[in-house]
């Protein structure tokens, strides 16, 4: 039965200054608190199972100072959790969201995930935090956080986490199917690099005004602009990538025996295709069986146990 789930991303576009630090404009923690809040009546409108906001909500385009990010700082639960908590619970969604966190005598950034009754799931700390960050309090957190839902698993990323690539495959070992990265900027390839790699969805959301989704081919299927802040798309987490190699005789026939009870999408420079099922009844396990399909991620396996196996060094043969 396919695992279909309906995502909201959001961009708060904290753009449109021209003073220092010049594209950024210098909201308060309630005007940020606010424009989330709007943002997610609108995903919740939508009836989407997962909202996302972005990085440090209350601190959004603050300065990187002490005094600033200790005044945004909340405990969670508290006010600002709490109001987001309300909307995540009369509209019956997951709501994953950035929040500056006073944790007794420390400040973190952290990233938090909202069940669909308002209560709280997970949060992560992030756990590599930038110089500036690290000099304005903010204290790094220590391990990756993957979390479950009612649809999937659902791992967390903060803004500079990006260039740590163990961080992103211990999200994948510890099964993640979708990955929240929240920043302040747009990442950029890298995060389509890591949904391809790893084969998970990544959804971003910025303060800036590219937030995307991102599915498991590396494509983005959704992304906010200047004037749409709220990007919403269907997922079907079941969704499987396979290799050409020795299958690619089995598209036709598949898309011919199940017609439009089935997705097929084939990437031609990659030599990959991907399957999903489109009827509740229909399994893409099955299909896999009843064709002898190797998932992309098993051929790669087995591949390189047949290289190991078969391996002899230069010139040994000649010795």
């Amino acid at each position: 039965m396919p695992r279909r789930i309906r995502v909201a991303t959001t961009s708060l576009a904290t753009l449109e200054d021209v003073k220092p630090p010049y594209n950024l404009r210098n909201p308060t923690p309630q005007e940020n608190l606010e424009r989330g809040l709007a943002m997610l009546e609108g995903a919740g409108a939508q009836g989407v199972d997962l909202a996302v906001l972005p990085e440090s909500l209350l601190s959004a385009g603050l300065p990187y100072e002490h005094a600033a990010i200790n005044a945004a700082a909340q405990t969670i639960p508290g006010p600002a959790f709490d109001a987001i908590a309300d909307c995540a619970r009369r509209h019956n969604m997951y709501v994953v969201t950035g929040l500056p966190m006073r944790d007794g005598e420390l400040l973190r950034n952290v990233a938090v995930l909202i069940d669909r009754k308002g209560e709280l799931v997970g949060i992560y700390a992030k756990r590599h935090p930038t110089e500036g960050e690290i000099g304005s309090g903010i204290v790094p957190g220590d391990a990756a956080a993957v979390f479950e839902t009612d649809f999937g698993r659902v791992g967390l990323a903060i803004c500079f986490d990006l260039n740590w690539a163990d961080l992103w495959a211990t999200m994948a070992a510890q099964g993640a199917d979708l990955i929240c990265w929240l920043s302040a900027y747009p990442g950029g390839f890298p995060l389509a690099m890591y949904a391809w790699q790893h084969r998970y969805r990544v959804v971003s959301s910025v303060w800036t005004y590219e937030a995307r989704v991102i599915d498991i081919t590396g494509r983005t299927v959704a992304e906010t602009s200047r004037w749409g802040r709220i990007a919403v798309c269907d997922l079907d987490l079941d969704k499987r990538l396979f290799h050409t190699d020795g299958q690619m005789q089995h598209i036709l026939p598949i898309q011919t025996r199940y017609g439009q009870r089935v997705t097929v999408e084939t990437l031609g420079e990659e030599h990959l295709f991907t399957l999903s099922s489109n009827d509740a009844a229909l399994n893409v396990d099955d299909i896999i069986a009843e064709f002898g399909l190797v998932e992309y991620i098993d051929y790669v396996a087995r591949c390189t146990i047949a290289q190991t196996s078969t391996r002899v060094p230069i010139g040994s043969t000649n010795q």
